[in-house]
């Protein structure tokens, strides 16, 4: 559900979330559930904030239970270490948090404890290295300096259905013992389902990237295009680095005899790269 926007930013709330908002208020939790929601917000916005640094913009931001998602609209998988400056943000914020209302009180005591617990929650269960959590996010970003960014994210997003699933697991038990832990189970099937989205998402932005060129090029007729010529040694990464996305990029690869071998498109750049990880270099496609 949209819920309007900050600072340009399109704000929703998930469903499921907001199920649970109004449980918790029909049971007269409505306070708790409204702290939870503001320090969610507060972590989200972290996030934002540190993208809107490096320069990447931020199309929208979820709100789930155990944290949300900003959703980033500048695609980031040619660049992991931007990704773990955004991701650790968010973490950072709610620890952060919960380290101003332990060392410095600034309400009732009796209301600092819950505080400390929520950011404390939010801070440590977003650092699990499983998709889509931000710690998932961290775990990605290294994998794909080694194994390339489709495969990271596919084991990043296994990692995140495994933790639902022991998370679920667990909300079962509560329920068997003490009729309780109907919250675990809720959060399992956001994270499992969240999870599952990965991978879509990582092709959905790949593609918009593509389909964005492809579309200029089919309605212009042609594409105003730059021309690089490099050795077969070149790191594609910082060849892509140099790309715009109002030009086409095409590689001419000389050999150390300034021969040429051969031609390559923007396109199967990014997709090697994904394949191979930022170390590949332009003889490795």
């Amino acid at each position: 559900m949209l819920l309007g926007k900050l600072a340009g930013v399109r704000v929703r709330v998930n469903i499921l979330f907001l199920l649970l908002c109004l449980i918790y208020t029909y049971v007269g939790l409505g306070m708790e559930i409204l702290v939870i929601f503001t320090f969610v917000l507060l972590h989200e916005l972290a996030h934002t904030i540190m993208a809107a640094v490096l320069r990447v913009k931020v199309a929208e931001i979820e709100l789930l239970p155990f944290g949300g998602q900003a959703k980033i609209e500048d695609f980031t998988g040619l660049d992991p270490d931007k990704e773990i400056y955004i991701a650790l943000a968010g973490p950072i914020m709610s620890l952060s948090l919960a380290a101003v209302f332990y060392f410095l009180p600034v309400l009732d005591s009796a209301k600092t404890p819950l505080l400390i617990q929520i950011n404390l929650f939010l801070g440590i269960f977003n650092l699990l290295p499983a998709l889509p959590l931000d710690g998932g996010r961290i775990l990605r970003a290294y994998l794909s300096r080694l194994l390339g960014y489709k495969k990271a994210t596919a084991r990043s997003a296994l990692l995140g259905k495994l933790a639902a699933v022991l998370i679920a697991g667990y909300g079962v038990f509560l329920f068997y013992e003490q009729q309780s832990g109907a919250n675990f189970l809720l959060i399992a099937m956001l994270l499992f389902w969240a999870a599952h989205r990965e991978g879509y998402l990582l092709n959905y932005a790949f593609m918009r990237y593509l389909v964005h060129k492809k579309s200029e090029l089919s309605h212009k007729g042609f594409l105003a295009s730059r021309q690089i010529v490099s050795g077969e040694d070149a790191l594609i990464k910082s060849i892509l680095d140099t790309t715009r996305p109002n030009f086409y990029t095409i590689v001419l690869i000389l050999d150390e005899e300034h021969r040429p071998l051969g031609l390559r498109s923007e396109a199967e750049l990014i997709d090697c790269l994904f394949e191979k990880g930022p170390r590949t270099r332009l003889k490795d496609c």
